[in-house]
């Protein structure tokens, strides 16, 4: 009985992690792809960096803490999920609704934005300024 069920747990983990790789997603983690670590850099090539802004109800405006303690996930969950957010901006709502929560004494956040930068690499040296561009933006519902 041990073997069967052994051999079963594999079968159904080696399903999961093929899926994975198949479809190149990260969503049956750790068990989905791990191509962010696999693939070379071309070291004349580009880097992207994303990231989110947000105007706060005092007018700065302020890099999001993509972490545990800022709004509690994490900058690759945002990334993989970045299809999505760009199809549909709503989904940002809860990074405000997370921050308010975890800092109801901070400046709470009125507006979000998905930001890239972009680094032009040469022999894997960044060669002048990022070029940044806004991919969406989501106003806050309070």
């Amino acid at each position: 009985m041990g073997v069967w069920w052994r051999l079963g747990a594999t079968a159904v983990a080696l399903t999961i992690l093929t899926l994975g790789q198949l479809q190149d997603t990260n969503d049956y983690f750790p068990l989905g792809s791990l191509s962010q670590y696999a693939t070379p850099r071309d070291m004349d090539g580009t880097i992207r960096s994303t990231y989110i802004l947000a105007d706060t109800v005092s007018g700065d405006q302020v890099r999001v803490p993509l972490n545990k303690d800022g709004v509690g996930v994490g900058r690759a969950d945002i990334e993989s999920q970045m299809d999505r957010i760009l199809d549909d901006p709503s989904l940002l709502q809860g990074l405000a609704d997370a921050w308010s929560e975890l800092h109801p004494e901070a400046d709470q956040y009125t507006a979000l934005y998905v930001m890239r930068d972009t680094y032009q690499l040469e022999d894997g040296i960044q060669q002048g300024e990022a070029t940044t561009e806004e991919l969406t933006m989501w106003e806050v519902r309070r």
